[in-house]
C-alpha cells in the first residue's frame, strides 16, 4: 500500500472516530425517583454517522481507484482510455496538421499528445511525416521512445536502428540516451546505465533534470553494490 493510501486511511480516521464515538457516547436521563438511567442513542441516531462513514470512504476510494497510481511513474503503456483532457489536446492538434499538413510544431505537438495518451503506434506515424520533412535528431529519440513503449518495452532490431540514427546526429540526443539507459537500467545491466546517463550529465544539457539522473544513477550503484554482496555470500 502506498504512502497516500495510509495517509487517506489515517485522515478518514480522525473524521469518523469521533462522530462515532459521539454518537454513541451515554446519555444520562432522570427517573421519577431522581435516579440517573442511562440512555444509548436509538438506531434513527446512527443513520447520519453511518451515511457519512460510506461518503467519507467511497468517494476518496473511488478517486484514488482513477487517479492514484502513482507507482507507475516510470511505466509507458498502451492506453485504449485516453483522459479527455488528453484526448481535446490530440482532437486539437490533429486538426491544426489537418489545416497544415507540413506544419513541423503542429506534427510535434500531434505526436506529443499522442504519446501522452499511451497511442504510441498514432505517435511512430505522426513522427514519420515530421522525418520525411527533415531529419532531426529529437524528433529520431522521440520515435525510438514510441516505438519501444508500443512494443510492450521491448529494445528491438527497429529501435535500436533509429537509435543509432539518432545518435549519428547528435550523440547527446537526450531522449536517445535515456531510453538505452532505462532500458539497460530495467535488465540489470546497471554499469551500461550508469554510463549512458553520466554522459547526459558531462554534456551539460540545460533541458536534462540532473537531480533526476543523479538519483538514477546513485540507485544503479546501490544495486551494484547489493549484487557484489549477494555474489560474495
Amino acid at each position: 500500500m502506498s504512502l497516500l493510501a495510509i495517509a487517506m486511511a489515517i485522515t478518514l480516521l480522525c473524521f469518523i472516530a469521533p462522530l462515532w464515538a459521539h454518537r454513541f457516547s451515554v446519555v444520562e436521563q432522570q427517573d421519577n425517583e431522581g435516579q440517573s438511567i442511562p440512555i444509548l442513542p436509538s438506531l434513527s441516531w446512527l443513520e447520519l454517522p453511518s451515511m457519512l462513514t460510506l461518503v467519507l470512504l467511497l468517494v476518496p476510494l473511488f478517486i484514488y481507484g482513477q487517479l492514484g497510481r502513482f507507482s507507475e511513474w516510470n511505466q509507458g503503456f498502451v492506453d485504449e482510455n485516453i483522459d479527455y483532457l488528453i484526448a481535446a489536446d490530440i482532437n486539437k492538434n490533429a486538426r491544426e496538421v489537418s489545416e497544415q499538413p507540413l506544419n513541423k510544431v503542429a506534427l510535434l505537438n500531434l505526436a506529443h499528445a499522442y504519446a501522452e495518451g499511451g497511442k504510441y503506434g498514432e505517435s511512430v506515424d505522426t513522427l514519420n511525416k515530421l522525418l520525411a520533412i527533415e531529419q532531426d535528431a529529437e524528433v529520431l529519440g522521440m520515435k525510438a521512445n514510441a516505438l519501444y513503449y508500443r512494443d510492450g518495452r521491448d529494445m528491438s532490431i527497429e529501435v535500436k536502428l533509429v537509435l543509432a540514427q539518432a545518435l549519428a546526429l547528435d550523440p547527446n540526443e537526450v531522449q536517445s540516451l535515456l531510453l538505452i539507459a532505462t532500458d539497460a537500467f530495467l535488465n540489470k545491466d546497471f554499469h551500461r546505465a550508469i554510463s549512458h546517463w553520466q554522459q547526459l550529465l558531462d554534456s551539460n544539457n540545460l533541458s536534462i533534470n540532473r537531480a533526476s539522473i543523479e538519483n538514477a544513477i546513485l540507485k544503479a550503484e546501490q544495486n551494484i553494490a547489493n549484487q557484489t554482496v549477494t555474489a560474495s555470500e
